[in-house]
């Protein structure tokens, strides 16, 4: 258990001081600074980023191999994301951080396209 706790630490590290830069340059396309610390960030970092929210929401993703950030609903964050391993998921991430995710294929079947901008 410990062996996880050490890179969830240090991306939880990472992330806190890309919102710390964000928030001071205003940087991303979002009005969520948790948004915006994942778009500033390289594509290997967006990935391993969207692999740890997936994780913590109990899922599986070990790399994306696609992400696309949709747009803003009020204060949340709403990305689209393609896993190489368990395919394209929708993540809405809140103005508190935390997280919800949805796979895009029930989705898509009720009239909410993942891939398109909001």
């Amino acid at each position: 258990m410990l062996w996880t706790l050490i890179p969830t630490g240090i991306i939880a590290v990472a992330l806190g001081a890309s919102i710390a830069i964000a928030e001071a340059y205003r940087t991303g396309s979002s009005r969520n600074p948790y948004s915006n610390a994942i778009e500033v960030r390289d594509a290997t970092g967006r990935s391993q980023s969207f692999a740890t929210l997936m994780h913590d929401a109990g899922q599986v993703c070990a790399r994306t191999t696609r992400s696309l950030f949709r747009g803003d609903i009020g204060t949340n964050a709403a990305w689209s994301i393609r896993c190489g391993d368990t395919g394209d998921w929708m993540i809405l991430i809140a103005g508190t951080g935390a997280t919800r995710v949805a796979q895009c294929g029930p989705l898509e079947k009720a009239g909410t396209p993942c891939w398109t901008p909001l």
